[in-house]
């Protein structure tokens, strides 16, 4: 997962989930089978037994997310109303099964995955909220939040 995770703009929420990319049909549905319904608010869910656990298999059975370079790669982003679009989803760490080896760690099998928004530009935080909103106290200084919280239980 750290792999995964160290691409950019895969930011982390407040919950401890974060958030990556994932390229579904004009209709919000999946481009592999066109049946799973990715539309904004859904929670999409399979068993995780039927995820591929292989880092070395590239291609496999889970649920898709990758990071916006490898979104845009894997797409048809023609700009007419049938071209495909990318939605925005948060994923809970536990339910991360594998992340190939291929494409640089830039795709990630999981068992779930909330679908949160429509991608509206690169996320270029590293703290957003559980909502997907980019963090407002961006500014603020943890260390001294720190360093108070620990002269406060000294």
């Amino acid at each position: 997962l750290f792999d995964f995770l160290d691409h950019r703009s895969l930011p982390i929420t407040e919950d401890g989930c974060f958030l990556a990319y994932k390229v579904v049909k004009s209709n919000y549905k999946d481009k592999y089978s066109g049946h799973v319904d990715n539309s904004v608010g859904k929670s999409v869910t399979m068993a995780r037994y039927g995820v591929d656990d292989d880092r070395g298999n590239g291609c496999g059975s889970g649920l898709h997310a990758g990071t916006l370079e490898y979104v845009q790669s894997y797409g048809s982003f023609s700009g007419e109303d049938s071209s495909d679009k990318v939605v925005i989803v948060k994923i809970d760490p536990e339910n991360v099964v594998s992340v190939p080896q291929d494409c640089n760690c830039q795709k990630m099998r999981c068992c779930e995955y909330m679908v949160l928004r429509d991608y509206e530009g690169e996320m270029e935080h590293n703290l957003y909220t559980d909502e997907g909103d980019e963090w407002e106290d961006m500014d603020m200084d943890l260390d001294s939040t720190y360093e108070e919280e620990f002269y406060h239980w000294n």
